[in-house]
């Protein structure tokens, strides 16, 4: 299931706008954060009303990591030469919806605001990055058709229906919690446990794994810090 997640838009109309795409491309399912939703949404949201209607709002940010498998986010800068491993690495539609092709879980593919998308702190809860291949001169896209490029490729694919046995987002968060209590109980480099940690989020969110696969490695990290602590006396 793959669903859209809108953050701090500003312009009504592009809320109803990416509404009318979702039914477009034939998608149902919408979150929104933030986001000024009035009349003139629903009206430029044409037949796809209901899905306005219908949308989750979130109070956070990091809400939608108790509704979903997996968490994309989109970026149209993807150069930075501050903390640049917060947008790396980056993937095209194509390539997102090659990697989602037979897999299961809720997916939500976030979009920023208007005006400068989404923060570098949102971007680092995000398990995958996708960016549309644009003109470097006027790399940013409208919001609405942001979505419409994205949607289409991903409507390409077929996606089973969300598997109970996927972990979500919130308990992947907690598994690196887990290992970030092992990287300082071995003395790990505390100028990279932040970079270190978004890296373990990225792997884990991309990989859509079980609840089983989940409690194995909170099983050897546990077993890890038990020893350690053990051996500290």
């Amino acid at each position: 299931m793959i669903s859209v997640y809108l953050v701090g838009l500003k312009i009504p109309e592009n809320v109803g706008f990416v509404a009318r795409v979702m039914k477009n491309f034939g998608f149902e399912k919408l979150y929104l954060y933030n986001c000024r939703v009035t009349t003139v949404s629903f009206k430029t949201a044409s037949h796809a009303r209901e899905i306005l209607r219908n949308a989750i709002v979130l109070r956070s940010f990091d809400e939608i990591l108790d509704h979903v498998n997996m968490l994309v986010g989109t970026t149209g800068v993807t150069a930075y030469s501050y903390e640049r491993y917060v947008r790396k690495p980056i993937f095209t539609p194509e390539e997102l919806r090659s990697f989602l092709e037979g897999k299961k879980g809720e997916v939500a593919v976030a979009f920023g605001r208007e005006d400068y998308g989404l923060l570098n702190e949102e971007l680092e809860l995000c398990h995958m990055l996708v960016s549309i291949p644009t003109n470097p001169e006027y790399p940013v896209m409208n919001v609405s058709h942001a979505v419409a490029v994205i949607l289409y490729e991903l409507s390409k694919g077929k996606y089973g229906l969300e598997d109970k046995t996927i972990v979500t987002a919130k308990e992947i968060e907690k598994l690196v919690e887990n290992f970030e209590k092992l990287m300082l109980a071995t003395w790990y480099p505390k100028h990279r446990i932040e970079r270190t940690k978004i890296a373990l989020r990225r792997i884990l969110g991309r990989s859509l794994i079980t609840r089983r696969e989940l409690a194995v490695l909170h099983g050897i990290v546990t077993k890890a810090l038990t020893y350690i602590k053990h051996l500290k006396g």
